[in-house]
């Protein structure tokens, strides 16, 4: 890591502006690392809301790790023959280069980033070098640190190493950063249950000094058990899984589901019902203007360029078995109805993403610049729920959790026991969680091929990109060659 770790210490100072925003006041000494830099309780704050505006920029959370998992997935695909599908289409097609600067360099970069200043921050608490008497805040502040350096390990594992549920994690997932180093550094590769383990270990460590409270843009005892739900069904840990849902699901009417009647409403809505985890933005945060990063806009029909994804005909076929599904309403045609989006040679009337209509909640009129980012929403923790129970023959439970989303779209429907089966948890996900980065993990830690079948990804997708297995080297990203050029420990994933 030796290249990058230069890169990311003399890029630190550039990478943060003011803003207004009470909870994100952000101020130049979150990119300085020496020993003056972190004094007072308020400078441990500013730190920390630095931590979080690092994750949510591009090339994390505000880009590629968003709509990283569907577009390798069956339910949208990559406008591969016009202009603006190039930006996602090596994802899409599985043919990612290692010294692709967009896909892979930055995409490696971001998170170690946001790792480096977690432990510079952890490391100044621990030494005593703030200065306060709120032992309890100061607490809360390293917790929350933890859980995003946690959170951040299990983003790099996920897209650079191969599925845990593979071979229990034997394989290699990415170095494990828990202590500052020298620019000098050159760590080996940890392996995949490695890195897991240390995830698990820093959100569990977080867990006693996080606020049970909601707290809009932070991590909180609910968010981060419903991270560590997320990671033990990746494990295939359905005790911990459920366990861990169940707790999010039982959280006392802090966090409630979506309704029937306000479903096709929500989106866009800062920190809504269900919004465990978030990310928040407006057109003039973070970055003098800009607004918020690429995630929301590739699924945007009204932003010129960055319109890169499209519902899949697959899809929308398994959101048509039933008619009255109220989330129909968050899948559109285009704007411009003779508007050629499809590859050369398809045909019909594919439908834009409508999750990410910017703060006006209007996905004809709003600017999904301005949309908050969830990471993590209530409705996956009972599905979570729903795939643990169903695996442990918990059968009764397992129903119960599916059964709350299944009849929330449509209150007339319900699954029966008889109905009951992994398949249909699985496909509960795809109509409910689209677009929100889950689909290409869901098949993997299952073991469960990704197959694009008919419709509009073919007569284009080349053939190798239409069916993708668990065991396919392709599956993990590869390491960038900067860090392989730099680094003689890293060993480059197979291709």
């Amino acid at each position: 890591m030796k290249w990058s770790i230069k890169y990311i210490v003399s890029a630190l100072p550039f990478l943060f502006t003011a803003c207004s925003g009470d909870w994100l006041d952000l101020d130049p000494s979150t990119s300085v690392t020496s020993d003056n830099a972190i004094q007072s309780l308020e400078d441990a704050k500013t730190a920390l809301n630095g931590i979080y505006r690092i994750a949510s920029e591009h090339s994390y959370y505000g880009d590629n790790y968003l709509y990283y998992a569907d577009c390798r997935g069956e339910d949208v695909q990559a406008r591969i023959d016009k202009g603006p599908g190039r930006r996602v289409s090596p994802y899409y097609l599985f043919n990612v280069a290692a010294d692709d600067a967009f896909n892979i360099t930055r995409v490696w970069n971001q998170p170690y980033i946001v790792i480096h200043q977690a432990n510079s921050l952890i490391e100044k608490i621990d030494n005593g070098s703030v200065q306060t008497s709120d032992t309890q805040e100061i607490a809360r502040i390293k917790a929350e640190a933890l859980a995003m350096r946690g959170l951040a390990l299990f983003d790099l594992t996920r897209l650079f190493g191969m599925p845990y549920t593979l071979d229990n994690g034997a394989s290699l997932g990415v170095p494990i950063e828990i202590k500052t180093e020298l620019p000098t550094h050159q760590p080996s590769r940890n392996t995949v249950a490695e890195c897991y383990n240390q995830v698990i270990k820093d959100l569990t460590e977080a867990l006693p000094n996080l606020v049970t409270t909601k707290s809009d843009g932070h991590q909180n005892v609910w968010s981060v058990k419903a991270l560590l739900s997320r990671i033990y069904l990746y494990m295939n840990d359905n005790e911990n899984a459920l366990k861990y849902a169940q707790e999010v699901i039982n959280n006392g009417g802090l966090y409630t589901l979506f309704t029937y009647d306000e479903y096709t409403s929500v989106w866009g809505k800062d920190f809504n019902s269900e919004s465990l985890f978030e990310f928040y933005f407006t057109l003039t945060e973070p970055s003098g203007g800009s607004g918020g990063e690429g995630a929301p806009m590739v699924y945007a029909d009204n932003v010129k360029d960055w319109n890169n994804l499209v519902l899949t005909k697959d899809f929308l076929d398994l959101l048509g078995e039933d008619p009255d599904d109220v989330r129909h309403a968050l899948c559109r045609l285009p704007q411009k109805p003779d508007e050629d989006i499809l590859p050369t040679g398809s045909t019909g009337h594919p439908k834009y993403l409508a999750k990410y209509p910017g703060k006006t909640g209007d996905v004809l009129t709003g600017n999904p610049q301005d949309n908050d980012l969830c990471i993590i929403r209530l409705s996956e923790i009972y599905l979570n729920a729903a795939e643990a129970a169903f695996k442990l023959g918990k059968r009764s439970e397992a129903l119960g959790y599916l059964n709350q989303i299944v009849s929330r779209a449509n209150p007339n429907k319900s699954v029966s026991d008889s109905e009951l089966s992994l398949e249909r948890i699985l496909k509960e996900r795809r109509k409910e969680l689209v677009g929100e980065g889950h689909a290409f993990f869901d098949y993997m830690r299952n073991n469960i091929p990704v197959i694009r079948k008919g419709g509009w990804h073919l007569p284009q997708l080349p053939t190798d990109a239409q069916v993708i297995n668990a065991s396919d080297p392709r599956v993990a990203l590869p390491i960038p060659q900067s860090e392989i050029d730099a680094n003689p420990n890293i060993v480059q994933n197979k291709r």
